[in-house]
């Protein structure tokens, strides 16, 4: 859940100031006419008019009584002033404290995706802006579709050929012993992903597994023991220890980070999405595997571990109302709102750019301050926040922070200069070619 602040309620309100004119100078009139004839009513008749006693009736004692009502309604003043500043500068406390928590960001330490991209990096293919979905047939079913698909491989791994990588992978770790069943193309593609973070990983693992990085996938309703049993494979497949993995509901996409500072872990978060399509694939969509590695700043890094960039806390806001989500990323962020430079925008939202402008927001309100990676890569449904987050990374420090825009969701994220991204003169090379060669020569 986002960080609430609306258990602060509303600043509580100054009482007024007393006025002496007219309110009060009508009850001191009052007081001294009324005092005064009740004291010379009540004055014995065989007494002197005059002297000490007869003025202290006549005019100190509804002086007095006067007096006393005044105190009465200065000290109620008073006591709701104070009353008011106190809680007020409690509040201030409060919201400030919460605030600060909320500004915590949590630091991304590598990016790792397998996508169809024609043997291309994600930054060259978002720098070319060529469009890559196309029409073609789907894995299953009849029918032309225009998306992006990986090729089939020609056949599935299972567990022994999973024990023959984890060894050529120089993995500490030791396969189960465990009935043969087949590896998914899925899982292949994972562990494609998981190859690019695969050096962070190691190092973090060095320790005791209590601090060991945690897993978590997106996985669509029903879909939670095969995604997890996937990410474990591709974890085999890729060499790296066994994590502690768990299923997260896909709708969450950006908000799981919001989660894991909430839960003030100590661990890194290595978050997996996937985009998978056995039958028909919406059109306009993408298949791939995309891996992000995360971490809150609990303990010092290991050298050999960089930190890429800064993600602030995500915030999900009402489509009718998106000016306030964008605001509060900002003010999640740190920063001001001037100083955004760039938006990616990864699905469609209703009045987008004037939901910018209103949220003073106005240098990333127009098309050339803007990047759809779902319009070049293709639709990677929930997970296509994580996508943005891999392609701002990737595409490098720009001038000043930037807005990742998923639907309804938004956060700030700094790419921090000299960030290392991928070398484009270096050849690409994964789980998925070297299983392919293999295959065609068994």
């Amino acid at each position: 859940m986002p960080v609430e602040l609306s258990q602060a309620g509303r600043p509580s309100a100054y009482p007024h100031r007393p006025r002496f004119w007219p309110w009060w100078f009508c009850i001191w009139l009052a007081c001294a006419v009324f005092g005064a004839a009740i004291a010379l009513l009540l004055w014995p008749k065989g007494e002197r008019a005059g002297g000490a006693g007869f003025w202290f009736y006549v005019i100190g004692i509804p002086n007095g009584i006067f007096g006393l009502l005044f105190a009465i309604e200065r000290v109620g003043y008073e006591a709701m002033w104070y009353r008011a500043y106190h809680r007020n500068a409690y509040r201030g406390r409060w919201l400030a404290q919460r605030i600060r928590v909320a500004q915590k960001p949590l630091r991304v330490l590598g990016v790792g995706y397998c996508l169809p991209l024609n043997r291309q990096t994600l930054a060259q293919v978002i720098n070319a802006a060529v469009r890559l979905p196309r029409q073609q047939q789907p894995r299953t079913g009849p029918g032309v579709i225009e998306h992006c698909r990986f090729d089939d491989l020609p056949q599935t791994f299972d567990e022994s050929d999973a024990r023959d990588l984890a060894a050529e992978s120089g993995s500490d770790g030791v396969v189960d012993a465990a009935p043969k069943r087949p590896i998914t193309q899925l899982a292949l593609r994972i562990a494609d992903a998981l190859e690019q973070v695969a050096a962070s990983l190691h190092a973090l693992t060095r320790y005791e597994s209590a601090h060991w990085p945690q897993v978590r996938v997106l996985a669509e309703p029903g879909e939670e023991a095969l995604r997890e049993q996937q990410v474990r494979d591709a974890l085999q497949l890729a060499g790296l220890p066994p994590l502690a993995v768990q299923a997260v509901p896909a709708s969450q996409g950006l908000l799981v980070a919001d989660a894991w500072l909430d839960a003030r872990e100590a661990r890194p978060l290595l978050v997996i999405a996937t985009a998978w399509h056995e039958k028909q694939p919406p059109a306009g969509s993408t298949e791939g595997c995309l891996a992000v590695l995360l971490d809150a700043g609990f303990y010092r890094l290991p050298e050999e571990v960089p930190v890429l960039a800064r993600l602030h806390r995500p915030v999900e806001g009402m489509a009718d109302e998106i000016e306030y989500c964008f605001a509060n990323s900002v003010i999640w962020g740190s920063v001001d709102f001037a100083a955004v430079t760039r938006a990616w925008i990864t699905r469609a939202v209703e009045r987008c750019n004037r939901g910018l402008r209103i949220a003073n927001l106005d240098a990333i309100a127009k098309s050339e301050a803007q990047c759809e990676p779902a319009r070049i890569v293709g639709d990677f449904g929930s997970g296509s926040g994580w996508l943005a987050v891999a392609a701002a990374v990737e595409c490098g420090a720009a001038d000043g922070p930037q807005l990742i825009i998923d639907g309804a969701q938004s956060a700030i994220l700094h790419v921090l200069p000299g960030a290392p991204g991928k070398d484009p003169s270096l050849p690409e090379h994964s789980l998925h070619d070297r299983s392919e060669t293999e295959l065609a020569t068994a």
